[in-house]
């Protein structure tokens, strides 16, 4: 097979596999079936993700140098500028976030723990700073790198986050209602509105 359709394939399989484990209905499943063990769940995702994730970009690395373009000293600082950009942009995204919950350290025992709806530090600009950062980051690798695979990353990378946006919306939506819909009126989604 080849493999940049393998990688492509794989990079599917990974968002398609987040999103179902992520999904109101699968959890509601394991509440049902871990008991009071559910309140790992969130753990146990973030860590099959991180190194499902570690190994594909793993995969990636196998691959034969090959370059779209010759190396240029803008194109480095570019791909730096967007990498580092990316990096900042997520870290402090997170500071928006309760991180002991988000980790899966301090995660609620049930689905029926309400969470607590937030909207300060990066979260008043955009609404997913995470995924501002992951996008910007990934764009970064491909410029930096010119690769065909780094490409593929960041063009699958770019469409999941797109896609999963619609459906943790709906949720955010069906948990907060009107205050949400308010907020996501008003703040962009993911790149802050100029005017």
């Amino acid at each position: 097979m080849n493999p940049y359709l393998l990688q492509i394939i794989l990079w599917l399989a990974y968002g398609l596999l987040h999103s179902v484990l992520a999904s109101h209905q699968v959890k509601r499943f394991f509440e049902q079936k871990l008991g009071s063990a559910f309140r790992y769940y969130r753990l146990m995702y973030n860590g099959l993700a991180f190194v499902l994730l570690i190994g594909l970009l793993w995969y990636q690395r196998l691959f034969p140098k090959e370059c779209l373009w010759a190396f240029a000293w803008w194109a480095d600082i570019l791909a730096e500028a967007a990498k580092g950009l990316g990096i900042i942009i997520a870290l402090w995204g997170l500071r928006g976030y309760d991180l002991r919950e988000f980790l899966g350290l301090s995660a609620p025992a049930s689905l029926a723990t309400p969470n607590e709806f937030r909207t300060g530090g990066l979260l008043r600009y955009v609404r997913h700073p995470l995924y501002t950062g992951t996008i910007l980051w990934a764009w970064g690798v491909f410029v930096g790198e010119a690769s065909p695979q780094a490409l593929i990353m960041a063009i699958c990378i770019t469409v999941y986050i797109r896609i999963g946006i619609v459906y943790e919306e709906r949720k955010l939506v069906r948990e907060f209602g009107d205050a949400y819909v308010e907020y996501r009126r008003r703040v962009a989604m993911l790149f802050p509105k100029l005017f």
